[in-house]
């Protein structure tokens, strides 16, 4: 095996799966549902097929309508290349949003309302995919939040089913239509089915004969999606019980049925609990926003090259991209467990957005489709689901609501229905609006039903009890609070601000106020205050330094652009003498190191002022050196040149953006085996078992890569492999113009330890201060002692250690001015060890 220089840090087994690559979703609809298949007359054939190809037409790709800067997308994506099955849990939640999620949030188990842990302790209520609920039973109701992807799912219910030859026939409408006309008296629904189509295309005039033989030989799956979506309680009350006396008759004769819903209209209107079974949609989790993110990427490329070799190196980029997008910040993260959000984050990045950095605008977006125009555009026909709510309006009422409501109660987010009325009456009857009491009221009454109903940001979760529908959007408003009150005096904001500063739940409230004001309001003066402001702000004890930290993030945010240049360099200054700090928790000097990590990428300006060395080379002459524990005189025969820093995640990137992963020029004959699996079958048993914990298909990035524990970019790359940083070296040949290897041992031993052999880089006292080891976190003076070693790996100190932006510990550099060669990682060298290849 060729050695490792082993350091007081080693990798942690993060035990985490990395989904790559193009996984398809072979799922068949007939089978899960398991309806006969529809077999029409000879005279109704080609009226089927006709029905069938207008299906195909209409639903086949994905529909960007409702969401503002791309209803003028022209790419075609097709819906079955993106979809990712979605999982539903039996029941119907106590509020409106399934209480597991807890809207963004991360409870103690005593914080949570008890009848949600009622709900939650239930041993029968597993998480199944949609389709095989459809499968067990007749009639199926499926409840989820706006954007958790209810349509998406007929539509691609419908697809599937059109798409194979011997399927039950698919019947998709919405029910928005079907109330239409029920404004105007009692109408059959199986009758109207017929009716709708006929409206649509001249081709469909007729389907009657088609739809009755299919339902009444019970080979139909009808598809009716937004029982929540009628706004009338005369005609919502009549809908259902139309919906429900032809599921009654449909199931009878064998039909499936499928409704949809969002949770609030349908607890107001339910159908017959005993005909009906209740599965409410979950938020997507990693693996199936990783799982998006391959199948989106690689759908996006092909619609613009075509399937190539090519096509596919460039998918596997943007994949990589788009999940680094999300793994750097939480906020952004928890966005994403949301398919229409996730779509959005997908879409706008793809258009050249950078994410996370200037999210603000990301979350402008959001806010401006669930305000604007989300209830106009959600209906599978593009009617209108009841009132459009003036943006600029709502948002002055619920970025200072939020904001109380952040004070109020940021554990659980949530306030009685009696309190809320009662803010929103005062506020009515503030300077702004200068209401009298009684119209007040009635205001804030409507207010609340209007965005409650038409926007979906402010929701009933749990009997009385009003929250916002994530957290997310909870600190995006409360952000825009927290500038609206600015107003007057700047002062109030940063009152607001110095209280809540070293609080974690207040973080990305601050963050986003700062890029509202740089970035939306185009004041980078004004941002640029508030950061400075930040600066002076004192925090002390275990919140040392966190005003930097904060500050720091405040500029990965908006950038030098929302905070001006002066007051960006100010930050870097402080940012790096925090880093070198030996005063601060170690945790604070490696978040602000990794603060100046994550400015750098992207941002050469940056990169130039906190690491202008980045890629430099030192030349180490040919000579005598000490060597070994022995130190035994050893001769390097040749100057050679070594890398001033470890390799970093940043420079790792490049090789695996240069398509390192999949050009087989980079990597020798042995390399190229163990990338695509060939390898696995000739390793001893013991390695067999090592490598089954990482299978070829998560050969394509290192393993620890979306982990933010170690992938900061100015971080050494962990989580490679010996033939992994071969092939790194090949690649970086090329870019160099000259020979490129690891070095040999010797080599390694002559620039970490000089030419007198000495211990450590820097001499032959050891001091904790000068490297990242056990030692530096657990702030002890001697762990050599396994035992007390052990105790502190068990302990909560050791949970923090990770490695360390690279030069960080500038007393550690060796006489020739090499970093981390003592401590941070252990590094491979091209010698073998003990000749023993493993």
């Amino acid at each position: 095996m060729p050695k490792q220089k082993p350091t007081q840090i080693q990798d942690v087994n993060a035990q985490r799966d990395v989904v790559v690559g193009d996984q398809t979703v072979n799922y068949y609809v007939t089978q899960a549902i398991q309806v006969q298949p529809f077999t029409p007359p000879p005279n109704l054939a080609e009226l089927r097929q006709t029905y069938l190809d207008h299906l195909g037409r209409t639903y086949r790709a994905l529909d960007f309508k409702g969401i503002p800067q791309l209803d003028t997308f022209s790419r075609e994506l097709l819906l079955e290349d993106v979809f990712v099955p979605l999982v539903a849990r039996p029941d119907l939640p106590g509020g409106e949003t399934w209480e597991r999620r807890l809207a963004g949030r991360h409870m103690e188990q005593d914080a949570i309302p008890e009848e949600t842990l009622a709900l939650l302790e239930k041993g029968d209520s597993h998480p199944v995919k949609v389709e095989d609920a459809l499968g067990g039973h007749p009639c199926v109701v499926v409840l989820g939040d706006p954007g958790s992807g209810k349509s998406t799912l007929l539509k691609y219910l419908a697809l599937r089913l059109a798409a194979e030859p011997d399927s039950p026939l698919p019947i998709l409408m919405p029910l928005n239509a079907y109330a239409s006309v029920l404004e105007n008296g009692d109408r059959n629904l199986q009758g109207y089915l017929s009716e709708y189509f006929a409206g649509l295309s001249h081709g469909l005039s007729d389907l009657k004969p088609l739809f009755d033989a299919a339902i009444e030989n019970g080979q139909a799956v009808i598809l009716l999606d937004g029982l929540d979506e009628v706004q009338s309680e005369r005609v919502r009350s009549l809908l259902v019980r139309q919906v429900q006396a032809f599921a009654v008759e449909a199931s009878r004769l064998g039909c499936k049925l499928v409704v949809t819903s969002r949770v609030v209209g349908y607890r107001e209107s339910p159908l017959l609990a005993k005909d009906w079974s209740l599965y409410t949609l979950l938020d997507f989790d990693h693996s199936a926003i990783e799982a998006f993110a391959a199948r989106w990427c690689l759908a996006f490329e092909k619609s613009i090259l075509g399937d190539s070799p090519e096509t596919r190196q460039k998918a596997e980029t943007e994949r990589r991209s788009l999940l680094d997008a999300l793994d750097v910040n939480p906020g952004v993260a928890n966005l994403a467990s949301n398919p229409l959000l996730l779509t959005i984050l997908a879409l706008i990045k793809r258009q050249g957005v950078s994410l996370p950095n200037r999210r603000v605008e990301l979350y402008e977006l959001y806010l401006k489709t669930l305000i604007s125009a989300w209830s106009k555009a959600r209906a599978l026909d593009n009617r209108p689901v009841g009132q459009q709510l003036d943006y600029l309006q709502t948002i002055a009422v619920l970025g200072p609501l939020a904001l109380w409501l952040r004070e109020e109660n940021p554990t659980a987010g949530l306030v009685p229905e009696e309190r809320l009325i009662d803010w929103l009456t005062s506020f009515f009857q503030g300077e702004d609006w200068g209401y009298k009491k009684g119209e007040a009221m009635k205001a804030a009454r409507e207010f609340l039903e209007s965005v409650r109903r038409y926007s979906n940001l402010l929701l009933e979760r749990g009997q009385g009890r009003f929250g916002f529908i994530h957290l997310t959007f909870e600190e995006a408003l409360a952000a825009r609070g927290l500038v609206q009150l600015s107003q007057l005096r700047l002062d109030d904001s940063l009152e607001i601000i110095r209280t809540h500063l070293s609080d974690p739940g207040w973080r990305e409230t601050i963050l986003l106020s700062v890029g509202i004001w740089g970035l939306v309001r185009e004041q980078p003066r004004v941002a640029g205050e508030v950061v400075r402001a930040i600066l002076k702000m004192y925090c002390e004890k275990e919140d040392a330094c966190q005003n930097v930290l904060v500050a720091g993030a405040c500029l990965e945010d908006v950038g030098e652009l929302g905070l001006g240049r002066a007051v960006a360099n100010e930050v870097l200054d402080a940012l790096t003498a925090a880093s070198l700090d030996r005063n601060l928790p170690p945790p604070t000097q490696r978040d602000a190191g990794f603060s100046l990590g994550r400015l750098a990428r992207g941002n050469p300006a940056f990169l130039e002022r906190i690491r202008p060395d980045l890629d430099a080379f030192v030349t180490i002459p040919a000579g005598e050196f000490l060597y070994g524990d022995e130190k035994k005189k050893h001769s390097v025969q040749e100057a050679f040149a070594i890398g001033r820093y470890p390799v970093t995640n940043l420079q790792f990137r490049r090789f695996m953006d240069a398509g390192g992963y999949e050009r087989k020029e980079y990597w020798s004959e042995e390399g190229w085996a163990w990338r695509t699996g060939i390898y696995d079958s000739k390793a001893s048993d013991n390695l067999k078992d090592r490598l089954s914990n990482r299978p070829p298909e998560k050969r394509v990035e290192p393993y620890y890569w979306h982990d933010q524990m170690w992938n900061n970019p100015l971080a050494p790359v962990v989580g490679v492999c010996w033939f992994e940083a071969e092939a790194y070296c090949n690649w970086l040949a090329g870019e160099l113009g000259r020979p490129a290897r690891l070095p040999t041992e010797q080599e390694w031993e002559r620039a970490a330890r000089g030419v007198d052999g000495r211990e450590y880089a820097w001499g032959n006292k050891f001091d904790r201060s000068y490297l990242n080891c056990a030692e530096f976190w657990a702030e002890q003076a001697d762990l050599s002692d396994y035992d007390e070693w052990r105790k502190w790996v068990d302990s909560d100190s050791f949970k923090p250690a990770s490695t360390t932006f690279i030069g960080q510990f500038l007393t550690g550099n060796t006489p020739d001015g090499i970093s981390d060669l003592t401590g941070n990682v252990w590094e491979w060298t091209g010698s073998w060890y003990e000749n023993e290849k493993v």
